[in-house]
């Protein structure tokens, strides 16, 4: 009876299936959607300031200026077989010529001249050496408000020769209430320089009436042989405005 027991207990194990080792092969399909947005915003701003800063340590400097400024404001003229005339024949010269000439009433008129020379260093400097050079001219004109009635009246103004080399201003007018300048500013440096130049000019000519009843304004240069700077105004009516102006500053 034990010996059938036994072999069926080794019969039994017999039947247990054994532990085994295998290698498994596994396909797998992954499938992955992404999406990317990308927003990108760029914004640049650029801005330049430049500042020029001149300095300059010097021996000499030379500083010009000239301003003219004029005005004809609230005027009444009534001319009545009014005759008025002006002549000039010759006038030459050499340096800084100024001719005014005016025929009529209530005319302004300027010649303005300034002129500075700086002659630069020497020897004897006593810091850096150099020169400064700086010319500013302006005019300022104005004919507001005027009221002119001219009835049988004439008005002549003759220049027959100008001549001259350097700097000429002439002016001549026939009628009434013209304004004329002539500006000129030199400054010059040398040796070395530093040399600034500046020009300016102003007119206004409003609210005026001018009335003329067989009436007759004229005006006549003849001839004018100028070397350098020449300025030439010139006019013949009623309120009328002119200017030369000129700023000059030179380095050598």
């Amino acid at each position: 009876m034990r010996k059938w027991l036994v072999m069926t207990l080794i019969g039994a194990l017999a039947l247990i299936p054994a532990a085994a080792f295998a290698d498994v092969d596994i396909d797998v399909d992954i499938e992955k959607d992404k999406t990317k947005v990308v927003h990108e915003t760029l914004v640049k701003f650029k801005a330049a300031l430049i500042l020029v800063l001149v300095l300059k340590v010097t021996d000499k400097a030379a500083e010009s200026e000239t301003l003219v400024n004029q005005k004809n404001e609230g005027n009444d003229q009534f001319n009545f077989l009014n005759n008025s005339s002006s002549t000039a024949n010759s006038i030459s010269g050499n340096g800084i010529v100024g001719v005014n000439q005016a025929s009529g009433n209530m005319n302004n008129q300027a010649n303005a001249v300034s002129v500075a020379v700086d002659g630069g260093s020497d020897d004897s400097r006593l810091f850096f050496g150099g020169s400064f050079a700086e010319s500013q001219a302006a005019s300022d004109q104005k004919n507001e408000r005027n009221y002119v009635l001219d009835k049988f009246s004439t008005s002549s103004s003759t220049l027959n020769t100008v001549s001259g080399s350097g700097i000429i201003g002439v002016n001549q007018a026939s009628g009434s209430m013209n304004n004329q300048a002539n500006a000129v500013s030199v400054a010059v440096g040398v040796d070395p320089a530093v040399s600034l130049s500046e020009a300016d000019l102003g007119q206004v000519n409003s609210w005026n009436s001018a009335v003329s009843i067989f009436s007759r304004s004229t005006a006549t240069i003849g001839t004018i042989n100028a070397n350098g700077i020449a300025g030439v105004n010139q006019s013949s009516g009623h309120m009328n405005n002119q200017s030369n102006v000129v700023s000059v500053a030179a380095v050598n």
